[in-house]
């Protein structure tokens, strides 16, 4: 050890460290007179600058060398002993609709790694309508369609419910699946405070994705209050409230106004709680958060960082205690970002993702199917996604460190500045009177727009990528095959149960669920959720509860809904139109290249040209050179093209453009000639000579490839 540290003094006295002015001095001149700025850093959709070099006396100014995992705001985690105590919940979602497909996907999965259900529920569900009464399009949509304790015991069949987790997205429904949850639970004789899971009833979401709700939002707080009650006293393991970021995630928001939102939603819920009774202490242990992660590797650990660190202020704002202040984090590979064309890309998006949520310290996550987007998972996408997990908790052993990122001098640093940013984000909220009035007066809208529109157009000058896509398109790539079940038909079937269901009641059977509903008209609220519970071992359904319990309720007004949009859309909107169109004609549009000269002459230019519009589903011919404008001529005759891009040098276009453009046009008067390369002083002489149009890096490909789709007719 003596040794060591002798000999590391001598180098650290023998290479003497490198100031930061020294560093940039050095950089600069490698640049060669190229601004700094602009070449060596880089800003973020958040409003952050990221720097080129990091250097330890970032954290001067920053608290991280003083904290400990477990202590001192939870910076670092909020157990001393991050994931070596308990590694984060594999919670993947089980997207299925009827209850026979979820229990066989359920235990097939829980065998294999998995070890919390993650249940989404159908449109019906959600809204509180029994299948029979629902419209096609709404049963086993979206998620698994319950509508009574037969479904669920179905569903959960032969699953011990206290060997897992179970976690529900509720959104307003939370009441009626709780009820249905507790009686499962009360019928399998369970112990309830071994019970581990949440309900996840978030009405704000519900909110800002549909701009409806099924009641006026007090009555739904109460009803979140209710329930919180009843699992913090009977179920402590249960946490009622949910938090969701997906609704702004998918509308295009940062990571910073994902969570600046999300903070806002829950000190929202937390003030309505206390209000409503429960103490802070109670409430905050009420509420789980659930967040997408985003593409960006560093700034998605950044942001779970800085969202213990915040939550535990705005708690212990409240009052609340040490307990209380730790964040419960959920975390879902995101939708945004994901895409219908090379879909097999999407496991790589999902894998540097799921490491995103592992080294920010979630406490359950769940990987998205590669084919989400596209289809109901088979059995393949579905071991895929489970299997990442797997490996980062066993064969990359994530679950041996305890806070991988801690003192890292870029993460620090960024943290603090997510931090600091989504900070004000949540004050500007509150200034709006909080996050119900925002959502109501539009500022939420706003603000995502504003954002989504900067990333649209930075996918369309493609200054930002997503593989498959606006870059790299694969033309030769076969469709996935289709899983989508018809949903008129599960309809039909699930109608025909649940009338099965209430035809096994006798007579007595029947007088029981009506007596069991009238009881829950005046309910005291504490007495509430147990009336419910013996209302479905009665035999009631969702519909009918739901029906009685908000039957003098009126709905909220609507607001405008926050889009659910994917980045890719667009894109694939112009790949589908060309496809439509090669179906209709026999062939893709077309493009064919006027390349001048050798190879080595044109190829660069041509190389991206076939990029550049194959992301618009162009088929693009690329021929050798030529040497002669007549012999471009006739092999553009020959193609049946109606776009013809000239690819070269600049100094080939100086002494050849024009009299091949000339020639072109004389023989095709209709040829759109377009110069591949910025034209500059040269461009009123090329326009002289027939040039139509030009593309270059800054050009925006995405328009570029809607007004040529639009002009053949394809669009």
């Amino acid at each position: 050890m003596n040794m060591n540290k002798k000999n590391n003094e001598t180098l650290l006295h023998d290479f003497q460290a490198t100031s930061k002015e020294d560093w940039r001095e050095a950089a600069e001149q490698l640049l060669k007179g190229k601004p700094f700025d602009k070449v060596m850093t880089s800003s973020t959709p958040e409003g952050i600058r990221i720097e080129p070099i990091f250097r330890s006396e970032v954290l001067d100014s920053l608290p991280a060398s003083s904290t400990l995992p477990g202590f001192d705001g939870y910076l670092r985690g909020t157990s001393a002993a991050g994931y070596k105590k308990e590694p984060w919940e594999i919670a993947q979602e089980l997207p299925y609709g009827t209850a026979a497909e979820f229990n066989t996907a359920a235990r097939a999965d829980l065998l294999r790694g998995q070890n919390a259900l993650n249940v989404l529920l159908d449109i019906a569900t959600l809204k509180g309508i029994d299948p029979d009464t629902a419209k096609a399009g709404e049963v086993a949509a979206c998620g698994l369609s319950l509508a009574c304790l037969k479904d669920i015991e179905a569903a959960f069949d032969t699953i011990i419910p206290d060997a897992i987790s179970f976690h529900f997205r509720s959104g307003c429904a939370g009441l009626s699946v709780g009820a249905l949850f507790f009686a499962w639970l009360d019928k399998q004789s369970a112990d309830f405070s071994q019970i581990r899971g949440s309900l996840g009833m978030d009405p704000l979401a519900v909110q800002a994705a549909s701009g409806q709700l099924p009641s006026q939002l007090d009555e739904l707080i109460s009803e979140q209050a209710i329930m919180a009650r009843y699992c913090a006293a009977q179920a402590p393991g249960i946490r009622a409230i949910g938090v969701a970021s997906m609704p702004y995630h998918q509308a295009g928001a940062s990571a910073v106004e994902e969570l600046g939102i999300c903070l806002a939603t829950g000190a929202y819920y937390l003030g309505e709680l206390i209000e409503r009774g429960l103490s802070v202490d109670v409430a905050a242990q009420q509420i789980r958060f659930s967040f997408c992660i985003g593409p960006n590797f560093f700034m998605e650990i950044a942001k779970l960082r800085a969202a213990r660190v915040l939550w535990a202020q705005i708690v212990q704002a409240f009052g609340g205690n040490a307990d209380s202040q730790k964040i419960v984090m959920h975390a879902r590979t995101g939708l945004y970002n994901k895409t219908q064309k090379d879909p097999y890309v999407n496991m790589l998006r999902t894998t540097t993702e799921a490491l995103s949520g592992a080294i920010g310290g979630v406490d359950s996550m769940c990987v998205g199917n590669f084919d989400e987007v596209c289809r109901l998972p088979d059995t393949f996408s579905r071991r895929i996604s489970r299997n990442t997990q797997v490996i980062l908790q066993e064969e990359c052993e994530l679950t041996a460190v305890i806070d991988p990122a801690g003192g890292s001098w870029a993460v620090e640093w960024l943290t603090n500045e997510v931090s600091e940013k989504a900070w004000a984000c949540f004050k500007r909220i509150e200034a709006e009177g909080g996050i119900s009035m925002a959502l109501n007066n539009g500022m939420i809208q706003r603000m995502i727009k504003a954002t989504a529109q900067q990333n649209e157009t930075a996918l369309g000058t493609r200054r930002s990528s997503l593989i498959g896509t606006n870059v790299y398109p694969n033309l030769n790539e076969k469709p996935l095959s289709d899983h989508q079940p018809d949903y008129a038909q599960v309809r039909e079937q699930r109608a025909r149960e649940i009338t099965a269901v209430r035809m096994e009641l006798d007579a007595d059977a029947d007088a029981a669920v009506l007596e069991a509903l009238g009881k829950l008209v005046d309910a005291p609220p504490e007495e509430l959720v147990p009336m419910l519970v013996q209302a479905v071992r009665a035999g009631a359904t969702i519909g009918e509860i739901t029906k009685t319990i908000r039957a003098s309720v009126e709905a909220a007004p609507a607001i405008t809904p926050l889009p659910a949009t994917r980045l890719a859309a667009k894109y694939e909107h112009l790949r589908e139109a060309s496809a439509r169109f090669a179906a209709k004609t026999g062939r893709a549009p077309a493009i064919y290249l006027t390349n001048l000269g050798p190879l080595r002459r044109h190829k660069a230019r041509a190389d991206f040209t076939q990029g550049f519009f194959q992301t618009g589903g162009f088929e693009v011919m690329s021929p050798a050179g030529f040497e002669s404008p007549d012999e471009a001529v006739a092999a553009l005759v020959a193609s049946d093209a109606g776009i013809t891009v000239v690819c070269g040098t600049d100094e080939d276009y100086a002494a050849k453009f024009a009299d091949y453009a000339q020639a072109i046009k004389a023989a095709l008067p209709e040829m759109q000639v377009i110069l591949a390369g910025f034209p500059g002083e040269q461009e009123p002489a090329y326009r002289a000579a027939g040039m139509d149009d030009y593309i270059f890096i800054k050009s925006d490909n995405y328009e570029t490839n809607h007004r040529y789709l639009s002009g053949l007719g394809a669009l």
